[in-house]
């Protein structure tokens, strides 16, 4: 995807809190995809049979959910980029290392699992899991390709109360829609998703003591120096998402740009009067 398509799609698909609604979900053709989508759906399906392809928005990107029939008769899915690149492939329990599965079982504690998606967009493999605990309760979480759960989603009620009362600073009306607990090697910390009255949706990140650590925030929102140096990095490729930092680096507070260029992970950092920072791990 070409940078000025990126751009408009910063606006369309819902960064901070003046975005429109994010896209809806719909069912569309193979020939109504993208040719690199087109290309790359039809190379996971090879010898199998496609079943419906969803557009949808995720991440601030537009995506194509595929719907395949393996040759063995499974039944499965994957996630396609506008740009073509192959997001994640759904997987079985058993496919994944065997610490992955030894942290999937003692998560869910005799409960069930619902799927498991193989995230390939990342420099690093994780694995995302929905399932159910020993209890019914639904269950969504994280873990790494060396078994190390990376995350969890959890609800606002079982986050620390410092965490709880800088969310309800922050929803201005709006409605929690999702929480993510982060187990980074600097602490804990949550991601929060909050969509407005409107549609629209806003992503915030809160150390686990309270402290807002970042907001996503739309380009228009970024000084015009900052603009142009993260239009020229990213060049052909695709902006994801654009986070305010509240955490100085090299003394300022910088924007922090989720990327994707030439399918795969392209993130880095920019101070506010454009000085090029460095590409972030």
């Amino acid at each position: 995807m070409k940078v000025k398509h990126s751009i408009s799609i910063l606006f369309a698909c819902a960064i901070g809190a003046s975005a429109a609604s994010a896209l809806a979900d719909e069912t569309v053709a193979l020939s109504d995809v993208p040719s690199a989508v087109q290309k790359t759906i039809q190379s996971q399906v090879a010898d199998g049979k496609m079943g419906d392809i969803t557009k949808s928005a995720e991440d601030r990107d537009t995506v194509y959910d595929v719907d395949l029939t393996a040759k063995d008769g499974s039944e499965r899915d994957f996630t396609v980029a506008q740009d073509g690149t192959l997001l994640s492939v759904e997987v079985a329990l058993d496919e994944t290392p065997a610490a992955v599965q030894d942290t999937i079982r003692s998560e869910l504690s005799g409960g069930s699992v619902e799927s498991v998606d193989k995230n390939l967009d990342d420099a690093d493999v994780s694995y995302d899991i929905e399932g159910a605990g020993k209890d019914g309760k639904e269950m969504d979480f994280t873990v790494d390709d060396d078994g190390t759960l990376s995350s969890r989603q959890v609800a606002l009620a079982e986050t620390p109360d410092a965490v709880q009362k800088t969310v309800s600073a922050q929803l201005n009306g709006g409605k929690v829609k999702t929480i993510d607990e982060n187990f980074d090697d600097d602490g804990t910390n949550f991601d929060i998703t909050v969509a407005a009255s409107d549609g629209s949706e806003a992503g915030f990140n809160v150390a686990a003591g309270g402290a807002m650590t970042s907001k996503e925030v739309s380009l228009d929102d970024i000084p015009a120096r900052a603009r142009a140096t993260i239009e020229s990095r990213i060049g052909d490729g695709t902006i994801l998402r654009v986070d305010k930092s509240f955490i100085r680096r090299n003394n300022v507070l910088p924007f922090e740009v989720e990327g994707r260029k030439d399918g795969k992970p392209f993130d880095f950092s920019v101070g506010p009067r454009g000085r090029f920072l460095g590409m972030d791990d």
